[in-house]
């Protein structure tokens, strides 16, 4: 059963800057264009019957487009050996509040959601193994001014992810418009 998650696909400038990042480092497995997304929500296996709920709590969703720019780099966990390198997003706002209107959202359509401090960023690769200590502080400080174009994102998407040997394998359901509102309200 397909796991389903919520994300904002980047626009081919957003992949391309990340992909200026994608070297240096061993033991990395590096994400392919596919699984650089933004997650706002990660929903878990569903059957059939609540996809459709899933997909009808998504079209009601409504949100302004989004000026997202990726900045700096990180690392999950916080402490203890890193798993996972990333870049945040900003504007934090923003995407926090589309990120609290989908979960609203899936919420009322009776989704059972874990609760997850949500934290915008974009995952860059993932660790088989911890680098070694000195490689990844070498890395994070020639990267640490990282900064992106400012890219208009009009959309959201809805994702499944299958689990492989290889990695994950991701594939858009679906995707949902970010609207202006003439008036203003949402």
């Amino acid at each position: 059963m397909p796991r389903l998650f919520v994300a904002l696909d980047l626009p081919p400038e957003l992949k391309a800057a990340v992909r200026s990042l994608q070297f240096g480092l061993r033991n990395a497995r590096w994400l392919d264009d596919a699984g650089l997304h933004l997650t706002l929500a990660f929903i878990g296996e569903v059957d059939g019957a609540a996809v459709e709920r899933v997909e009808d709590a998504l079209a009601e969703v409504e949100a302004d487009p989004i000026h997202v720019e990726l900045h700096g780099l990180g690392c999950f966990p916080g402490r203890g050996a890193p798993r996972v390198l990333w870049t945040g997003a900003a504007p934090k706002a923003e995407l926090a509040d589309l990120a609290s209107a989908v979960t609203r959202g899936l919420r009322r359509a009776g989704v059972a959601l874990k609760r997850r401090r949500f934290t915008p960023h974009v995952s860059l690769v993932r660790f088989r193994r911890p680098p070694p200590r000195v490689d990844l502080e070498r890395y994070l400080a020639t990267h640490s001014l990282f900064r992106s174009p400012v890219c208009e994102v009009a959309s959201f998407q809805l994702y499944s992810s299958m689990l492989h040997p290889s990695g994950a394998r991701y594939t858009i359901e679906a995707t949902y418009p970010l609207e202006r509102n003439e008036d203003g309200a949402n």
